[in-house]
């Protein structure tokens, strides 16, 4: 019986003992998740508001890679017809970005999906564009954990079918978790 206790003792001990490193492994990986994005806005005769949020991970303290997903809704009436050109635009997207003090050099893969509204003869047709990418920014603290960032992107391989200009500015927040 002794012998018994004494296995569930010690196994009892294992167990907990590996919670615990997994525990303290796991509170490791959080500690270097941040969280964060950006969201833009444009009203008049083309209207666009995006949702950008983001979740990158401190692979040391310089290298950080990311995901997330934009979401953006267009209203464009510039045409002289008086036809309304009206969609939503999905993106997942994957980055990295390196820091240099508080400077970032930073690249980025976009697989874009949206229907092309602006194809009379078939407005529901699905479209998926690759878009690709590079530039950079500068971070700036507020508080311990948490910045605000400005950053200037230039889409390497511009299509026709593209939003804004050429480079793309970005101001965004992030923060750890």
């Amino acid at each position: 019986m002794i012998s018994r206790i004494s296995k569930i003792s010690v196994l009892f001990l294992v167990i907990m003992t590996s919670l615990s490193i997994k525990a303290q492994d796991f509170n490791k990986f959080t500690d270097k998740l941040y969280w964060g994005g950006n969201f833009g806005l444009s009203f008049g005769t083309y209207t666009y508001i995006q949702v950008s949020p983001v979740v990158s991970y401190a692979v040391n303290d310089n290298f950080y890679v990311g995901t997330g997903l934009d979401y953006t809704y267009f209203r464009d009436s510039r045409n002289s017809f008086s036809y309304i050109y009206e969609g939503s635009i999905w993106a997942p997207k994957v980055f990295a970005r390196y820091y240099y003090k508080d400077f970032f050099a930073h690249v980025e893969f976009q697989q874009i999906y949206y229907k092309n509204v602006y194809n009379s003869l078939n407005p529901t047709e699905m479209i998926s564009e690759s878009h690709y990418y590079a530039g950079g920014g500068y971070r700036s603290w507020v508080g311990v954990n948490s910045f605000i960032f400005v950053m200037v992107l230039f889409d390497l391989e511009r299509s026709d079918f593209y939003f804004g200009d050429n480079p793309i500015i970005q101001i965004g927040f992030s923060s750890g978790f």
